[in-house]
């Protein structure tokens, strides 16, 4: 004889629950209030940053007017600056042409007449090194190299035939050889090896007044 058990129990059902329509309703309140308090909290937000935006662009806009003041007032002064500076360069300039031509200095006739000699008078053998002329002109001296010492003499002689040096007179004279041979090696060089330097003073000379002729007879 067979005898069956149920092993069905109400109790061990999974139950599904339901949500009721005010269980609902009060749910989609909740999410309303939640929405509406987060966009009160953003417009808040945005407004505050709005203010703050406002309050930067006009701090923005005044640095930017006050930057353009000092930028123009800075490159007003540069410009003035730089105008005087070249004002007092150009009256220096000035100062000095004027002093040149009008004598001021002590030499009226400048330096050219003496470049002009000397171009005047080239010889074989000579080379000028520099001069210099102090004294309004009244001393002189020249320095060169010659290749051989007679060569000095023949251009002085050459030379006082210039107006420049008409009136003076050789006081000092200086020679010196030179020999660069040794000194430059085996590496080649420009001009001789061998020379003579020479340095010589010509100031004017002293010229006595002639004194006036005596006249005889009476009045």
């Amino acid at each position: 004889m067979s005898q069956q058990i149920n092993l069905y129990n109400p109790l061990f059902l999974r139950k599904e629950k339901h949500f009721s329509v005010r269980t609902m309703l009060q749910s989609l309140g909740l999410i309303a209030l939640g929405l509406l308090a987060l966009y009160a909290y953003a417009l808040v937000q945005t407004r505050e940053l709005e203010t703050v935006a406002g309050e930067y662009t006009q701090q923005l806009g005044a640095q930017r007017g006050q930057f353009v003041r000092l930028s123009g007032q800075s490159s007003s002064k540069l410009l003035q600056a730089e105008v005087a500076r070249l004002e007092s360069a150009l009256a220096a300039r000035r100062g000095m042409l004027d002093a040149l031509q009008g004598g001021e200095l002590g030499n009226t006739n400048g330096f050219s007449r003496y470049f002009a000699a000397f171009a005047r008078r080239p010889m074989r053998g000579v080379w000028l090194t520099g001069f210099s002329v102090g004294e309004s002109g009244n001393e002189l001296r020249i320095r060169g190299r010659v290749l051989y010492p007679d060569l000095v003499p023949a251009y002085l002689k050459a030379l006082n035939k210039e107006d420049v040096m008409r009136g003076r007179q050789v006081v000092e004279l200086k020679l010196a050889a030179r020999d660069e041979s040794a000194a430059r090696g085996a590496q080649p060089a420009p001009g001789p090896a061998r020379f003579v330097e020479f340095d010589l003073s010509a100031p004017l000379r002293d010229v006595e007044p002639a004194k006036p002729a005596a006249t005889g007879g009476r009045r």
